[in-house]
């Protein structure tokens, strides 16, 4: 739901606390992504950086912290019961996260612009309690919580701020001590990273170039392409960004096209293709020789995709809009020499980047979403040419999206083996492999997302 701003000029800001609140309560009420609500604001206001970086720290961590800001908030009121409207609750909680989180903002600084948010609107009569709960915090903090020998899953629940079922599933086949690891390790803000067009400019090359602009970068551990940027500069606002030298994109992610191997002159479908990240990896790496089809269902979302493209070169991309898990698939049999499947999915794995994904999903949610990673897989593994090979792969850390997919395809396509890529890239780290030769990269081992990869081949 996006938050509605007045047509015409932009609006000038009404401070950033405020704003997030409204970006907050507009999340709530309804199924948009926390950031297309957050950009849709941004395109309707007038604000600097500084503006728009105080509202995305404010949106991301109160929504990444909320179960333990929701205990904060409860374990000072007088009565733990009482039912508060909620935008009430929400003020609460962008309080609480700024007097807990973010220290550099003075305490009573905070508690007075969260009580002028609720004073200004129609749960104006709440101003008192609220000022008395955030002052309450700010003096004493929260109850305390059980530890993890007392009770695992409510320390782990609240410590890290994570629904229930997702906890156990983790812990179904990772132990209690990795899994508050993970979900530690999911709750903070991720590297921004860069992918280096090496069609166009080395990385060392480029590092010398930002460097030489004042930017403070490293090259990243896991991908050869990978530029970290320390000081978080906006990468649209750099000039080789701008000149299609780079692109945005997770360090864990830079590792995906090269598993298939792509080469010039081949016919590539990236099947699952939006945003393009991955689309114009491939290109890159066979130097815009191989014919690629980019494919997405959404023809909005192929519209951006094609645009993004442009500014790096996309070299013979051609796109498709189309749903090719269905019976309606325009695909041919055998007529891919490779095959992209980055299939729909939780996105459990980049809750770092959306922490939003973890209230808007639940068990039965994701049994759905397999369901229709396996129709794609089957829909598009009849493209496959004999020879070629498919790369399955989710941003998800769940087997029951990864692991329980492949297996069960598997088990019904006799044409189809997985391929060990333990042996295949011995100069990657081999850490980033499970035992059964897929890719699995995990944000407290690898500090990426999490990613799942399973390569196959057709006989």
């Amino acid at each position: 739901m996006p938050v509605k701003t007045k047509p015409g000029k932009p609006q000038s800001p009404e401070g950033a606390r405020k704003a997030a609140w409204r970006i907050l309560l507009a999340w709530e009420a309804g199924n948009d992504a926390l950031e297309a609500i957050r950009d849709s604001y941004f395109q309707g206001a007038r604000l600097d950086l500084r503006d728009k970086g105080l509202i995305t720290e404010l949106t991301q961590g109160t929504v990444r912290h909320l179960l333990f800001l929701d205990h904060t908030i409860r374990s000072n009121l007088d009565r733990p019961d009482l039912v508060l409207p909620g935008p009430v609750l929400t003020a609460l909680r962008l309080g609480a996260y700024q007097l807990i989180h973010l220290h550099k903002i003075p305490a009573h600084a905070a508690v007075k612009e969260t009580v002028q948010i609720i004073k200004d609107s129609r749960h104006r009569r709440f101003s008192s309690l609220v000022n008395a709960i955030l002052r309450k915090i700010a003096d004493k903090g929260s109850s305390p919580i059980p530890t993890l020998d007392d009770d695992p899953l409510k320390h782990i629940e609240l410590a890290t701020s994570t629904p229930r079922w997702l906890i156990e599933r983790l812990i179904s086949f990772k132990s209690t001590e990795e899994t508050g690891q993970i979900l530690q390790a999911l709750n903070r803000t991720p590297p921004l990273t860069l992918r280096v067009n090496t069609s166009r400019i080395s990385r060392e090359d480029l590092m010398k170039d930002l460097e030489g602009q004042g930017v403070t970068v490293k090259p990243g551990k896991l991908s050869k392409t990978a530029i970290v940027l320390e000081d978080r500069t906006p990468p649209w606002e750099l000039k080789p960004f701008k000149e299609g030298l780079c692109t945005v994109q997770d360090e864990g992610a830079q590792l995906i096209a090269g598993l298939l191997e792509p080469a010039p002159g081949q016919k590539i479908l990236d099947a699952c293709a939006a945003p393009g990240g991955k689309t114009g990896h491939l290109a890159q790496l066979t130097a815009g020789q191989a014919l690629i089809i980019a494919a997405d269902r959404s023809h909005k979302r192929v519209h951006m995709m094609s645009d993004s493209l442009k500014r790096l070169g996309g070299g013979k991309v051609r796109f498709l809009t189309a749903d090719l898990g269905t019976a309606a698939s325009p695909l041919t049999e055998k007529a891919f020499d490779r095959i992209l499947l980055d299939v729909p999915c939780s996105g459990t794995g980049v809750l770092r980047r959306h922490p939003e994904g973890k209230w808007k999903k639940d068990p039965v949610t994701i049994s759905q979403i397999a369901k229709v990673q396996e129709d794609l897989l089957v829909s598009t593994a009849r493209s496959l040419k004999t020879g070629g090979r498919l790369l399955y792969t989710t941003c998800s850390l769940l087997e029951e999206e990864n692991e329980e997919v492949v297996d069960r395809f598997l088990a019904q396509s006799v044409d189809m083996v997985r391929l060990d890529m333990r042996e295949k890239y011995p100069d990657l780290r081999q850490d980033v492999f499970s035992d059964r030769g897929e890719l699995r990269l995990w944000p407290h081992l690898h500090d990426c997302d999490g990613f799942f990869a399973c390569l196959m081949e057709k006989r």
